[in-house]
């Protein structure tokens, strides 16, 4: 009896391994190419996402709010006197004072290009004295239209995303916590309140003194780097808008 042997055609065998040979290097390939394409458009998405990021990281970085100067050279914020008051808004700085109101200071915030006030006669806009969110100085920024500088609004992303000086009111009472006795937090100083109106008096004077968090004194002259002569919050290269 014949045992028949399975056919087996050895130049067939080879043709179909050179043929599987060859499709997995083509596919290797191929992935060897997707690999790297992959990684690139990974690489510029992550790129500028991380340049937004930057940027936009460094622009909080580079505002300091409010700004402070003082050109007169009298202790004073220049943007909370009145010749050269500047409310964040284009209206002029006008007069509105009244000795026979002594320490009398308006309630609540003014919106952003509020005339000078000053009802208790002391040279200083009523508005920078009185705790509230009042803006004072270039630099107000509004997107939101609700008449608060965005880095003093709850309501609003940009709260508190500055090195500025920062305003936060969890009591509701229309104060800045930063300024009141219980929940003062003076860097330099404690609470003093002479004229019992429950606000530090500190706060109140124009001085360039510091309330709140981001106080930066590397020199050590009690005043906030940023409010020093070429710090990025002393604001001499802005103009005041109620010149």
């Amino acid at each position: 009896m014949e045992i028949q042997r399975p056919f087996f055609d050895l130049k067939e065998s080879r043709t179909m391994m050179k043929s599987d040979v060859s499709m997995w290097r083509t596919g290797a390939s191929r992935a060897s190419l997707r690999l790297p394409v992959m990684a690139l458009v990974v690489a510029m998405v992550l790129l500028l996402t991380g340049c937004d990021l930057a940027e936009e990281d460094s622009g909080s970085r580079d505002d300091i709010y409010p700004m402070y100067v003082d050109n007169n050279e009298n202790g004073v914020n220049d943007y909370v006197e009145r010749s050269s008051h500047d409310s964040g808004g284009v209206e002029k700085a006008r007069l509105s004072s009244s000795k026979n109101m002594p320490e009398k200071l308006p309630m609540g915030r003014a919106p952003a290009g509020h005339a000078f006030v000053d009802e208790n006669g002391d040279g200083i806009c009523d508005y920078a004295q009185n705790g509230s969110v009042t803006w004072h100085g270039p630099g107000f920024v509004d997107e939101n239209g609700n008449g608060i500088c965005d880095y003093w609004d709850e309501s609003s992303p940009r709260h508190h995303r500055h090195d500025g000086m920062q305003f936060q009111d969890h009591n509701q009472n229309r104060i800045n916590d930063f300024f009141e006795e219980g929940t003062h937090r003076g860097p330099t100083h404690s609470f003093v309140d002479e004229n019992g109106d429950g606000i530090c008096d500190r706060a109140q004077d124009g001085s360039p003194t510091w309330h709140g968090p981001n106080f930066v004194d590397e020199d050590s002259n009690g005043r906030p780097d940023h409010w020093d002569p070429g710090g990025r919050g002393h604001g001499g290269h802005h103009r005041g808008g109620g010149m």
